[in-house]
């Protein structure tokens, strides 16, 4: 019996057994394993759960230290009153500063902070000079309530390691004058301040590797214009915000050169002017843009010609569209700018798929959603996010437009179908002149109160149902689908 008992060390993972199958010939146990494999098994835990196991074993006191990604999150405080709030917070950062004095630092290869900066702007730029070592390959950077610019270490922005970076960070972003970064192929910047338009060109001048980056709430009131010019850049994402109160369109001018750019996504209020060159390999498009307003200095007004101007000098740089997602201010700046509808020919030709993501019902006789439709010849799915409308006043009229706009069609989705009569009756005309449909799909959504019946809810839908199978249908192949959802 005492031939099969272990020493106090033994269990703990110490002595002679370390690295060999256990005494039962079970296999491995984890404390068997070689070090740099369980840094690597620390390094996938949380950063406090990596700590908790240097109680484990005189062996295991230290291994935490080499790990290869931290993470430091403060949370969110607001909720509570000052001096617990103070106390959380004074407790972070004191576990910070413990961790910087006792980790190995060289050894990091991910680093995620989140904490609000206040008047600890100088401990903040110390732990960014520590904890970014120059190998260092996914940095993650969240800040709030700053009150004076932070500074990142120089080595930073010649890393030759770093593949991703995220910025959050509602401040002036200070720039050196030396920037390459080697190998960093996504960039996330959020509600970050770019100081001018000479150091912000020279940022992304010294992208090369760059394949996706995205561009949230970021302030460009400072920058005249500037070049994003990346090779490898294959996903652009931009979404931009006013600033504070209504501010004047087109303050910016960026120029996009993405030979190999294949998404490109936009949503905002129409604040900046972008051209983009050499992007025929676009094939996947988002444009959600909300109606500008401008004050003159009685009264606001919508600025719908010059939104036309700015969506079609976006859509004329991709003549390869395939895919397009667009809000209702884009085809209602399609219905009212000439010069946009006489160039469509040139803007839509491959395009198969077409999502209308607007605030309200798509009516049919609109001319931005007939002259999108007249010229995407190989138009085969459209998907109307917030339903769709016609009137039976403009029903003669509208039949002579739309068989030529929709005969192509495979793929029809309504979502947000309530059942109005102008609903019922666009989906009657759809069906009697898409004559390739394969299906429509009709999506109704419910929202539910206290006293709300499901059952009733549930039973006005199979009626809808029921009667838009009664429609005729040109398209005797076409199976329409009817989803019924409740929240």
């Amino acid at each position: 019996m005492g031939s099969r008992r272990k020493s106090k060390k033994q269990r703990n993972g110490e002595g002679d057994g370390e690295g060999n199958s256990n005494e039962s010939g079970m296999g491995m146990r984890i404390c068997d394993l070689p070090d740099p494999i369980l840094h690597r098994i620390l390094s996938s835990l949380p950063t406090k759960e990596a700590i908790q196991t240097s109680v484990l074993s005189k062996r295991w006191e230290h291994l935490w230290k080499n790990i290869s990604k931290i993470e430091l999150r403060e949370g969110y405080l607001t909720h509570l009153q000052e001096p617990e709030a103070e106390k959380r917070r004074q407790k972070f950062m004191n576990f910070a500063n413990r961790l910087l004095a006792a980790c190995d630092c060289t050894r990091l290869k991910n680093f995620f902070l989140s904490c609000r900066v206040g008047q600890d702007a100088s401990q903040i730029n110390q732990w960014l000079c520590c904890f970014i070592n120059p190998k260092i390959k996914e940095l993650s950077l969240d800040f709030e309530e700053i009150l004076e610019p932070l500074v990142f270490p120089d080595h930073l922005f010649t890393c030759s390691t770093l593949t991703k970076f995220r910025l959050d960070m509602p401040h002036i972003f200070k720039l050196p004058s030396s920037i390459h970064f080697q190998s960093l192929r996504t960039l996330i910047l959020l509600n970050v301040i770019f100081p001018d338009s000479s150091s912000t060109q020279n940022f992304f001048s010294g992208c090369p590797a760059l394949e996706e980056l995205y561009l949230t709430s970021c302030n460009l009131e400072n920058v005249e214009a500037f070049v994003i010019s990346c090779p490898l850049l294959q996903n652009l994402d931009i979404s931009e915000m006013e600033y504070d109160g209504l501010t004047d369109p087109n303050c910016c001018k960026v120029v996009i050169i993405g030979t190999n750019l294949k998404t490109f996504d936009y949503e905002g209020d129409y604040l900046n002017e972008y051209l983009l060159y050499d992007s025929t390999s676009v094939i996947n498009a988002s444009i959600k843009v909300l109606v500008p307003l401008v004050y003159t200095g009685d009264h606001y007004y919508s600025c719908q010609l010059d939104l036309g101007y700015f969506l079609f000098n976006l859509v004329k740089g991709f003549p390869n569209l395939e895919k397009l997602c667009i809000s209702y201010s884009f085809i209602t700046a399609l219905s009212r700018t000439g010069l946009l509808l006489k160039c469509m020919p040139l803007c839509f030709p491959n395009l198969v798929e077409l999502t209308l993501d607007t605030t309200g019902a798509v009516s049919l006789e609109d001319p931005g959603l007939l002259a999108m439709s007249h010229y995407s010849p190989n138009l085969e799915a459209i998907r109307f996010e917030e339903g769709v409308s016609l009137t039976k006043d403009n029903a003669e009229c509208i039949l002579g437009c739309i068989p030529l706009c929709f005969s192509n069609l495979k793929t029809i989705e309504i979502n947000g179908f309530n059942g109005e009569e102008e609903e019922l009756f666009a989906i009657k005309i759809l069906l009697q002149v898409a004559s390739a449909l394969d299906k429509l799909l009709i999506q109704c959504y419910s929202s539910l109160s206290v006293s709300d019946d499901v059952d009733n809810h549930r039973e006005r839908s199979e009626k809808f149902h029921k009667q838009i199978l009664t429609y005729p249908k040109r398209s005797m192949d076409c199976k329409i689908e009817f989803e019924h959802k409740m929240w």
